[in-house]
């Protein structure tokens, strides 16, 4: 095993003079509690909302075709009052659950807040110029 020594030597950074290199910044103290927050879903809120968003789309996207299809290019099939009733509750219901992922607060929303505030607070440095 080689010995550490420690040397006192002026080293150039580059050759223009400008720093060039890594930046140094506080790392964030991640718990596990944290981490589970993070990546554990404990909460069938936006599983819910994503799938009545996404399944609001492909209905959109098949009521779109049918009308479509019936008023330029002559087809039988007519959109019905069902399927725009339909259309509609999907629509809202799919508010409803995004609108209440979006604002209600969760655990996941605050330890992520708690990580963005940290690097706001703690920007990285540039190393080397006695502010590490």
């Amino acid at each position: 095993m080689s010995e550490i020594t420690q040397r006192n030597e002026t080293v150039k950074i580059s050759p223009d003079g400008l720093y060039r290199g890594v930046t140094v910044h506080v790392p964030f103290p991640l718990e596990n509690s944290d981490f589970l927050k993070l990546t554990k879903v404990n909460s069938l809120l936006p599983i819910w909302a994503h799938a009545f968003f996404t399944g609001t789309s492909v209905f959109v996207i098949t009521v779109l075709a049918k009308w479509l299809n019936h008023k330029y290019y002559n087809g039988t099939d007519l959109v019905s009052n069902t399927e725009w009733l339909t259309l509609g509750i999907l629509a809202v219901l799919a508010l409803i659950f995004e609108g209440a992922y979006l604002w209600l607060p969760s655990e996941k929303k605050k330890t992520i807040s708690k990580i963005e505030t940290h690097f706001k607070v703690n920007k990285p440095k540039a190393a080397g110029f006695g502010n590490e």
